[in-house]
């Protein structure tokens, strides 16, 4: 009698962990190739997965959400500058890497075939919440922790990919350019930054009457 689906697909997530770490398996592997690997039929990969980026998709949510309850667990307390530090030393370790470029390569997929990958798109977005819960705990209102989570988890995976693009100490040093800023005071007075505004407007009216 076969397990149910769901107990039968944990122990392969599991079997897959065991063979080929969080990473996953490499996308250059066919079905066949991994199920050899792994020591089952690949029509069972293909009724639990559906495919070989449908696999993979599951390899990396479920290293994530470990990672999460980790880092959840012990860093329950942390704020938002202190959370977005921590998440960028944990993905941007070069144990990481193999990870980060197979999440980039699934990314790329859902830009196309965003409903093949819904599960996948869905189960990222638990990295923002875990931003935005530590934005709350420093006070910052639910429509400000909202936003403040989109703009660290933007900013976070664009200097993840490009350390793999383009990998140099500039790229370190933006991070840490961009993780400091988050603890430096960027509040002004409104009048200020209304004062600044006008300013602005002017001078780029000023530009415009210039060239016409």
């Amino acid at each position: 009698m076969r397990s149910p689906v769901g107990e039968g697909r944990d122990r392969l997530l599991q079997a897959l962990f065991d063979d080929f770490g969080e990473s996953g398996p490499s996308p250059k592997l066919s079905m066949r190739q991994i199920a050899e690997r792994v020591g089952v039929h690949h029509t069972l990969l293909t009724y639990h997965f559906g495919s070989r980026p449908g696999l993979l998709a599951a390899v990396l949510s479920e290293a994530r959400r470990r990672d999460n309850d980790v880092i959840a667990a012990a860093d329950a307390d942390l704020g938002y500058a202190d959370m977005c530090r921590a998440l960028w030393r944990l993905y941007a370790d070069g144990a990481h890497e193999d990870r980060s470029r197979a999440f980039f390569h699934l990314v790329g997929l859902a830009v196309y075939e965003r409903d093949a990958f819904e599960e996948f798109v869905t189960d990222i977005d638990d990295l923002r919440q875990l931003i935005q819960a530590a934005a709350l705990r420093d006070g910052s209102t639910p429509t400000d922790a909202a936003q403040l989570s989109i703009l660290a988890t933007s900013v976070l995976r664009g200097l993840l990919l490009q350390r793999l693009l383009a990998p140099s100490a500039d790229v370190d040093a933006a991070a840490e350019r961009f993780l400091a800023s988050l603890s430096a005071p960027t509040e002004m007075p409104a009048n200020a930054l209304d004062g600044r505004q006008a300013v602005a407007t002017v001078g780029v009216r000023a530009r415009f009457d210039e060239s016409g």
